[in-house]
């Protein structure tokens, strides 16, 4: 399985739901065409229609759910900016700062200082 899946499923979703309803419309006008040469009588290109009318509306239910999921998301990630977010971004940064070790300490440590901890 492909570990990207979860990142390329749902753009390769939205590029099918956008490009699957000319490519429908490609196979059953090439199937009308064949169709009304070979057996006028028998319109057997009423089931590709109805097989790709089925194919189009399945590649609009994902790309409807992608959509949902994106929007959900982003839904969340702005109701946490607004409750965390000023306070919470600059407790992060005192404490980076605060455990960061400085230059000269982390020089003391790769030299093999004696008495700087690591």
């Amino acid at each position: 399985m492909n570990p990207l899946h979860l990142i390329t499923q749902p753009l390769s979703d939205l590029g099918r739901a956008v490009l699957l309803p000319f490519k429908a419309l490609f196979v059953v006008g090439l199937c009308f065409a064949i169709n009304a040469m070979t057996t006028p009588g028998h319109w057997w290109v009423k089931w590709v229609a109805l097989g790709m009318g089925i194919a189009v509306l399945v590649a609009w239910a994902k790309a409807l759910r992608t959509l949902i999921v994106i929007g959900l998301l982003a839904a969340v990630g702005l109701w946490v900016h607004r409750r965390y977010g000023a306070e919470a971004r600059a407790r992060f940064d005192e404490w980076a700062q605060r455990t960061q070790p400085g230059r000269s300490q982390l020089l003391a440590v790769l030299r093999g200082v004696p008495g700087v901890a690591r």
